[in-house]
């Protein structure tokens, strides 16, 4: 409750002081509120992964001061693990915002709405995206009528005795070259670093790449994206200074169909990666260095999502879908239900 009323104080002073600077006829406040519910149950049987339950709710908000293209926000978010007694996370968000026609920025902790898109699942788990709703660094982007880049840093640890110096640097983007037709990529670079002190810790260097094809089809509401790539991820523990490069094919498809005109809709994905198995030296670090789902360390790997889209509105979003996994002859499963309000 503490940390709740100081939030709110600040946040006011905040508001009173950006407004004293900038006054009102050239600035306009405003406020963002964002309540995420998820429910992700995983019945698990493959190595590769471990049966658990993701139940909880998120709320999010920050309020500002925008002026021009520029804008400054403070705020914070709290998440709630049902059956755990207080708060599984909290965290402020405290950033500048430049929002131009074609280039856009921001810097220091910023909400992962900010980005144009997300990255696949393979780069980032999606129990990750339940739990890290802000990102901590810089973000540069630049958007066209057929195109757009993004760049950005994510500060992920800071060096302490016990803890590793870790970030990101993340790039991604697509062009329209002919039309259905796209071409794009994603690129991560992760820094995975020593503690402090004299430890036994060696630098971990880790990028990884996927470039792509894209096809995009749309008739009668409906809408289809077929992507195609490559899968690479070059790895070196500069303990043995071996580079491992494992690679293969990374494939998504998913169809989108409304139902009687209307919010509610229907959507099917498939998701598939065939190749070398990923996540090189998963077993000495684990999800520190891995955040991509683990599901991509099989060297067979196949998705299926079937999804009900019940509400689809300017501020409301709700959806369920049935998930199933294959690997190495073996089927697991999982539900997910989203409930997303923002405002």
């Amino acid at each position: 409750m503490k940390k709740i009323l100081t939030l709110a104080l600040l946040l006011m002073l905040f508001q009173a002081g950006m407004t004293e600077v900038f006054g009102q006829q050239k600035s306009q406040s405003f406020y963002d509120l964002d309540i995420f519910g998820f429910f992700d149950n995983r019945e698990v049987k493959s190595p590769y992964q471990y049966s658990c339950t993701y139940f909880g709710t998120r709320l999010s908000t920050d309020w500002g001061l925008r002026w021009g293209n520029h804008s400054a926000a403070a705020g914070g978010y709290v998440i709630k693990d049902f059956g755990k007694k207080g708060l599984s996370a909290s965290d402020w968000t405290l950033y500048y915002r430049y929002n131009g026609s074609r280039l856009s920025g921001a810097f220091g902790s910023f909400p992962r709405s900010l980005l144009l898109r997300e990255l696949p699942d393979i780069f980032v788990d999606e129990a990750l995206r339940y739990y890290t709703p802000n990102l901590g660094g810089a973000l540069i982007q630049y958007h066209a009528q057929r195109a757009f880049v993004e760049l950005y840093c994510d500060w992920l640890s800071c060096q302490s005795t016990t803890e590793r110096e870790i970030f990101e640097i993340v790039s991604d983007g697509e062009c329209q070259v002919a039309s259905p037709f796209n071409l794009g990529y994603n690129i991560r670079l992760t820094h995975f670093s020593v503690r402090k002190g004299i430890t036994p810790d060696k630098v971990y260097d880790k990028l990884m790449l996927n470039p792509y094809a894209r096809f995009q089809l749309a008739g009668g509401g409906c809408v289809l994206n077929v992507t195609a790539g490559l899968m690479t991820s070059l790895n070196r523990d500069r303990t043995d200074k071996v580079w491992k490069v494992p690679y293969g094919a990374l494939f998504d498809a998913v169809l989108s169909m409304p139902l009687f005109h209307s919010p509610v809709g229907l959507e099917l994905r498939y998701r598939g990666y065939h190749g070398d198995p990923l996540m090189s030296d998963y077993e000495l670090y684990g999800t520190l260095l891995h955040r991509g789902d683990s599901y991509y360390r099989s060297p067979h790997y196949d998705r299926a999502d079937i999804s009900a889209i019940l509400l689809r509105m300017s501020n409301v979003d709700c959806r369920v879908t049935a998930s199933f996994h294959f690997t190495e002859g073996v089927m697991d499963n999982s539900q997910q239900i989203h409930v997303r309000l923002f405002f």
